[in-house]
């Protein structure tokens, strides 16, 4: 019995506990990363790192390079969905732009001629690209054996800078795109083989696409989707059926009356779903 009674007690405290909580969900609306005007936008894009240059890229990677490169103006060609953007093709590798200089900003008497050249009012710059693999090591002993297994991932950055056509720097931006790329297991002291950028070429184009296609993501608002708990219970029926009626200006003029409460603890608990109902009322939250 006493058994019975250890078990129960905690069980019912959960139940009594989840009894005073309902859960809601939100949809947030947060505001593009990058904000341009309403007018329309002719974008044009221009590579400024030289894959084929030593300094930059080993020469057995330069295919792979080459395909990010590919990969990524494929994904950010997705500007040309939305009838607001005309996306143009400038240069996919200017070699002009030495080694070690793809943090400098170009100069605008540059920023200008291309983009009176292509007839764009923005000039998108692709200024550098890593490609790396990362690894985990994990250890375990098996019949007192010791093996090692690596778990590798291919990371993928791209670095872009974004110009208005007066040569003013309106944003800087890096995408990244990673992948779980191989596992690998060896007995301790044998050797594990490393996996090769040069021959990972088609799954480096793969997440310069989705590299493009966050970036052009940057100019547009997304929604967020959330889930907030509310305090229940008798005080707060009445408020909490109107915030699932999605009526928030009742729900929060019931709510402030309850901040009001003699009682503390009520007081607090209103003022927390006050917080939740305005939050979900505001533009983009449902």
């Amino acid at each position: 019995m006493k058994i019975f009674i250890s078990l129960l007690l905690p069980l019912s405290i959960i139940v009594v506990l989840s009894s005073c909580t309902k859960i809601v969900y939100i949809n947030r609306k947060i505001a593009p990363e990058i904000i341009l005007g309403k007018e329309h936008h002719d974008v044009v894009f221009v590579n400024l790192f030289n894959y084929t240059h030593p300094e930059n890229v080993n020469k057995k990677d330069r295919i792979s390079y080459h395909a990010g490169v590919l990969g990524l103006l494929d994904g950010l060609s997705s500007f040309s969905s939305d009838s607001s953007f005309s996306f143009f093709l400038g240069d996919t590798l200017k070699k002009s732009v030495e080694a070690g200089l793809q943090t400098t900003l170009l100069p605008t008497d540059t920023i200008n001629a291309i983009c009176n050249r292509f007839n764009s009012n923005l000039l998108l710059t692709l200024d550098s690209v890593s490609i790396s693999f990362g690894r985990d090591t994990v250890i375990n002993n098996y019949y007192g054996r010791e093996y090692i297994t690596i778990n590798f991932t291919l990371n993928t950055r791209f670095f872009l800078s974004l110009y208005s056509e007066d040569g003013d720097l309106i944003d800087r931006s890096e995408v990244n795109q990673s992948l779980g790329y191989k596992t690998r297991t060896s007995m301790s002291g044998l050797i594990i083989l490393v996996p090769s950028i040069s021959r990972s070429s088609e799954e480096i184009g793969n997440l310069a696409f989705q590299a493009g296609h966050d970036y052009v993501d940057k100019f547009y608002a997304q929604v967020v989707h959330d889930t907030k708990q509310l305090y229940s219970g008798k005080p707060f029926k009445e408020s909490n059926d109107y915030i699932f009626a999605r009526n928030w200006n009742k729900a929060i003029e019931l709510l402030e009356q309850l901040t009001k409460n003699q009682d503390p603890v009520i007081a607090d608990k209103a003022r927390y779903n006050l917080e939740v109902a305005k939050e979900a009322s505001e533009p983009g939250g449902r």
